[in-house]
């Protein structure tokens, strides 16, 4: 029996590390698991009933925080996919053109309508539908975050490099959700404090938009605030407004994924 419990510390042990390992890489996918897995609870929150049970009993799908990052696992595999994660937005250009930056709609902006239309179309398999609704909650996720409408020079901040808390970590990591401070609270209770700052009118407002408006107010934020880095590095004033604004783009993204899925699944059936 002791020598059991002695495989199972031992065990343990080494599963607590390699966490550990995986938490602390320091150039991690868009948004961060944890970010992904926010935007699912706040979706989750903002579903219909009756899109709610559609999920669950159609799709086999009880959260859509726990397909979140589906998305970043298969790209892995298929490399191919990896531009459907972010829209390269043409040096000095403040809006989305598609003509001009995703001429062959391999973006997340385009992909983003792809997968709508395949998850609505009954011609489809139940099993490619369900890729799609897994696609959609972590693209529409991906276009929320600010250097994922970024300039294709420093992959959207990636070769950018900055000292922050002691490593040297990627502008695009920091806007991943590097910045925030977890603090150990669980990601639901998370999900619940930023959706409860949301009122009806801003719920009714961020409904109303298009793809290109999320890309366009992604692209804004990147020139005007995530590249906006004084010579002294990363001030504590770009600190808080960075947490500030991605909190902000956490919330906006749930509350779209959520009014785009109640919009589908309503219509489809």
């Amino acid at each position: 029996m002791i020598r059991s419990r002695n495989r199972l510390s031992v065990r343990f042990q080494f599963c607590l590390a390699f966490i550990m390992l995986v938490l602390s890489v320091p150039d991690s996918a868009a948004w961060g698991p944890q970010g992904h897995r926010v935007i699912g609870f706040i979706a989750d929150s903002h579903l219909s009933p009756e899109v709610k049970k559609i999920i669950a009993e159609k799709f086999n799908i009880n959260s859509l925080a726990d397909v979140a990052t589906w998305a970043d696992r298969t790209r892995k595999k298929r490399k191919e996919e990896g531009p459907w994660h972010y829209t390269n937005i043409a040096e000095g250009q403040w809006t989305y053109n598609i003509a001009r930056d995703c001429p062959d709609k391999a973006c997340v902006t385009e992909k983003i309508q792809e997968f709508s239309d395949i998850l609505v179309d009954p011609s489809i398999s139940l099993s490619e539908r369900k890729d799609a609704l897994k696609f959609l909650v972590h693209f529409i996720g991906d276009v929320h975050q600010p250097l994922h409408l970024g300039n294709k020079k420093d992959r959207g901040g990636g070769t950018l490099r900055f000292r922050y808390r002691g490593k040297e970590v990627s502008l695009h990591f920091l806007w991943d959700g590097g910045l925030i401070e977890w603090g150990g609270e669980r990601l639901v209770n998370y999900a619940v404090r930023l959706s409860g700052k949301v009122s009806g009118v801003e719920v009714l407002n961020w409904s109303q938009s298009t793809v290109s408006d999320w890309a366009n107010e992604s692209r804004s934020l990147a020139l005007k605030e995530a590249y906006n880095v004084g010579k002294e590095g990363l001030s504590k004033t770009y600190i808080k407004r960075g947490r500030e604004i991605i909190n902000l783009r956490l919330t906006r993204a749930g509350v779209r994924l959520a009014h785009r899925l109640n919009t589908l699944l309503t219509v489809a059936q």
